[in-house]
């Protein structure tokens, strides 16, 4: 990593962590916030994330205010979206950077298992062509993953598929519930 420049990383690495700030802005500057505006690439990259249904659902679709607590800065109202659809629009604005590397962390943990499930078959479309990584306590985010590694206390103590997992980890087993007869 040191032969890298901190530029380059940047641009190379998208995050998505648990907490999502929402700009009190239109969604298409929440998207390509940091970057140079381009509609096309805000739209492609709603569509990637699965939220761009429910955008153009709205009114003034990309161009609908949001808020972080329903009004913004000039006190006009703002939209307040729930944590499923905060969620898309943050992994949307990682999307549109067009990064190598996307970091999960945490990004499900606080949502419904509906929205889980979005953000669910956001990850699996977007890995085939990205490197993804996930953190997460929740299983049902990591199970469909092609490496999981269980750590405990610091430590990797086995990487595996699910099914491997299953069969050969005691810690995986005892995370998933699962009770091994014998």
């Amino acid at each position: 990593i040191g032969e890298f420049s901190i530029s380059s990383l940047r641009e190379n690495i998208g995050l998505v962590s648990q907490r999502v700030y929402i700009f009190n802005d239109t969604i298409a500057q929440n998207v390509s916030y940091g970057a140079e505006f381009n509609e096309q690439r805000v739209i492609e990259a709603l569509k990637l994330a699965n939220a761009y249904e429910f955008v153009s659902s709205m009114k003034d679709g990309i161009y609908t205010v949001l808020s972080e607590f329903g009004a913004n800065l000039s006190g006009q109202n703002g939209l307040k979206l729930s944590g499923g659809q905060r969620q898309r629009i943050a992994i949307a604005r990682a999307l549109y950077k067009d990064p190598q590397i996307l970091i999960f962390d945490e990004a499900t943990s606080a949502l419904d298992n509906a929205s889980e499930k979005e953000i669910s078959n956001v990850i699996e479309k977007i890995k085939q062509s990205k490197i993804v990584f996930v953190i997460a306590h929740r299983l049902s985010t990591i199970e469909r993953a092609d490496n999981i590694a269980v750590m405990k206390n610091g430590r990797i103590l086995a990487i595996g598929t699910d099914a491997k997992l299953t069969g050969e980890c005691e810690e995986y087993r005892s995370l998933k519930g699962i009770m091994q007869n014998g």
